[in-house]
């Protein structure tokens, strides 16, 4: 075998793995908003019970953002890409972000609904928490009580540090395991 055909080879190879790491961001990605999606829909009509199923879904979404952080920090740690794992990382972070946010406000909304300017749906809720992220505002949905305000300034404080601290650490859990490979490769050949 020739140095080209090894060459072309190890391209093909890395292609295959790329594609399939791809794939496997994808398919996580879709699976983690389904899961996030079927768990603010499956909050009871019956509002005495639906506070209890609010409570159980903050407590559940918060659990699962607390293992996917140290879940795809150690992913992004060990990848082949870990650059593309550490997107990953901060696109799911960022949805069970906007998902514990969204079970507060629907929360707060459920108490009193007049906290909002419309009673939230966890669809709204969620749509809330993301235009807070954005910092759109575009102002159909605004909080009217100094509780919804409180948590929405609250969301307001952990979005900056989501955005200051959560990506910079994924992005130098990504950058010390390049740098690691590039070592291991240096120490091999």
């Amino acid at each position: 075998m020739t140095f080209d055909s090894q060459i072309s080879a190890r391209v093909a190879s890395n292609r295959k793995e790329l594609v399939r790491e791809l794939t496997g961001v994808v398919a996580r990605t879709v699976l983690l908003i389904v899961v996030v999606v079927f768990l603010l829909s499956w909050l009871p009509d019956d509002p005495n019970v639906r506070a209890f199923g609010v409570i159980t879904g903050l407590l559940i979404v918060t659990a699962m953002y607390i293992f996917f952080f140290l879940r795809q920090l150690q992913a992004v740690r060990k990848s082949q890409f870990p650059n593309i794992r550490a997107a990953e990382a901060m696109l799911s972070t960022g949805i069970l972000l906007l998902a514990i946010f969204a079970n507060i406000y629907v929360g707060i909304s459920l108490a009193d609904p007049a906290a909002f300017t419309e009673v939230l749906t966890p669809f709204s809720a969620m749509y809330f928490a993301l235009t807070v992220l954005a910092t759109v505002g575009f102002g159909d949905i605004a909080p009217n009580t100094v509780q919804a305000r409180g948590v929405a300034m609250a969301q307001m404080v952990l979005n900056l540090v989501f955005i200051g601290v959560v990506v910079r650490v994924f992005a130098s859990a990504a950058k010390r395991s390049l740098s690691n490979k590039k070592d291991a490769q240096k120490n091999a050949g």
